[in-house]
């Protein structure tokens, strides 16, 4: 459906219905060009797949690549995706991040966890 920069590249399909599928995948070149993940992006099909659409790119501009977006088990719209970030080149700090099902915000969670419970913070 697309190109990826690397072969260890992974996302999530969602088949909402027989015809409307997505995937959120980090497809787009990320700053470490060749290294595992990139630049997250959600991909739409309207027919079951045969063809597929860039609906929108969820990152851009990173500092480093994002990889890995896992899909929940029953995902809530606001809560579609989870990923991390990471350096794949060298050792890197690494962050944990989400986005809804439009893809159109993203949250990070907070580096230090003070309490059992912590806002997400929202991504400019």
């Amino acid at each position: 459906m697309t190109r990826s920069t690397h072969n260890y590249d992974m996302g999530s399909l969602y088949i909402e219905s027989a015809d409307h599928w997505r995937i959120i995948a980090p497809t787009e070149p990320g700053p470490q060009h060749w290294g595992t993940g990139g630049e997250m992006a959600l991909w739409v099909s309207d027919d079951g797949g045969d063809s597929w659409r860039l609906e929108r790119e969820i990152t851009r501009n990173s500092a480093i690549n994002h990889t890995y977006a896992r899909r929940p088990v029953n995902a809530h719209p606001d809560f579609y995706a989870f990923w991390a970030d990471g350096d794949p080149f060298e050792f890197s700090p690494s962050r944990l991040y989400f986005t809804n099902r439009e893809g159109n915000a993203v949250w990070r969670l907070p580096e230090v966890m003070e309490s059992e419970l912590e806002e997400p913070i929202l991504e400019e």
